[in-house]
């Protein structure tokens, strides 16, 4: 499999904009090595009006049970389509890219959209309700749970949700999550920074994991969480040097 495809697969039911793009870029690169893509406008073009379509469509179906567990808000794909439409060059420039790092993603988005109107974009609720679908969503994906559950743990972690001992941690859980849904590590809960091996391959799963959580939250707005989650990587990547 090439890396592109992987990409592709990787991010074909993507809920946030950095997976978006991943997936938008990966289906230019796959194309562009079958000699299909020779025009980069045209592609970029067509990939606006997918985005903005696709989001419309998410708003009107977002009546249907679990829809954005599946596919996101809609918000994302407006997203695309806005940076597309109002940073073209730099779009542009990284699609053109061998390869392309989420720094590189973040940075178009938060250079569109500052930290601050990024944080005000939603309020704590609705954000909270972002996690929990992100992390059901996780439970929904074979080998994804442990990362559900650390989101979870940086919830309480930043205190918005309360919880100060395990049956509480446990409670608080269930109360979000659903009662017929259990943590598959409730160490997780108190610990999400938990390294479950001494291995240092395993030790660099988790600060990819951490990395994943820390864009996640960046993306929602959640930057408070998203410091602390930062700091931790920090911690992270000093032990395995």
């Amino acid at each position: 499999m090439s890396k592109y495809r992987k990409i592709y697969n990787d991010n074909l039911l993507g809920t946030t904009f950095v997976s978006n793009f991943k997936f938008y870029y990966a289906s230019f690169k796959i194309q562009q090595q079958k000699g299909k893509a020779t025009d980069i406008n045209l592609f970029l073009d067509s990939c606006a009006q997918i985005a903005i379509r696709t989001s419309r469509e998410l708003k009107i179906l977002g009546f249907i049970p679990y829809i954005h567990l599946l596919f996101g808000t809609g918000h994302e794909q407006k997203q695309i389509a806005e940076v597309i439409s109002k940073k073209r060059k730099e779009v542009e420039k990284l699609f053109l890219q061998d390869n392309v790092s989420e720094e590189e993603i973040n940075k178009l988005l938060y250079d569109f959209t500052d930290r601050i109107n990024a944080s005000t974009q939603r309020n704590t609720e609705d954000q909270l309700k972002l996690s929990i679908e992100y992390i059901l969503k996780c439970y929904s994906i074979k080998g994804k749970k442990q990362l559900g559950d650390r989101i979870f743990g940086y919830l309480l972690k930043a205190k918005l949700i309360e919880a100060n001992d395990p049956q509480e941690r446990l409670d608080v859980w269930h109360n979000f999550i659903g009662k017929e849904i259990n943590p598959s590590d409730v160490k997780l809960l108190a610990t999400p920074e938990l390294s479950r091996t001494n291995s240092l391959e395993k030790d660099l799963t988790l600060i990819k994991h951490l990395e994943n959580i820390q864009q996640f939250f960046n993306e929602i707005g959640l930057h408070n969480v998203a410091d602390i989650v930062e700091k931790d990587i920090k911690e992270e990547k000093s032990k395995t040097k």
